[in-house]
């Protein structure tokens, strides 16, 4: 399936466990996906490589899933949304 869109919302710092937090959607062609993601990363980790790491982190979960992880399907990133497409041999 052709990943076409990435949106990251509902960010914020959770102190208390010292994790980045957000829902990360990843637009498929008939379908959006929404997964849940946490990272330990430092709290003032810059915006760029947060978002690709919540991206990463979104991609090994939806490659968990039965229908990727059976090899029936496969997964891969649109040219237009750049350095994300990278992690799709990831």
């Amino acid at each position: 399936m052709l990943v076409t869109d990435i949106e990251i919302a509902q960010y914020y710092y959770c102190s208390g466990s010292s994790r980045h937090i957000a829902n990360v959607s990843m637009t498929l062609k008939h379908q959006v996906t929404t997964l849940f993601c946490r990272l330990d990363l430092p709290e003032d980790e810059n915006a760029k490589d947060r978002a690709t790491a919540f991206v990463a982190e979104a991609t090994r979960q939806l490659l968990r899933m039965p229908e990727y992880r059976s090899g029936r399907q496969t997964l891969s990133f649109s040219e237009t949304l750049g350095g994300f497409s990278a992690l799709q041999s990831a």
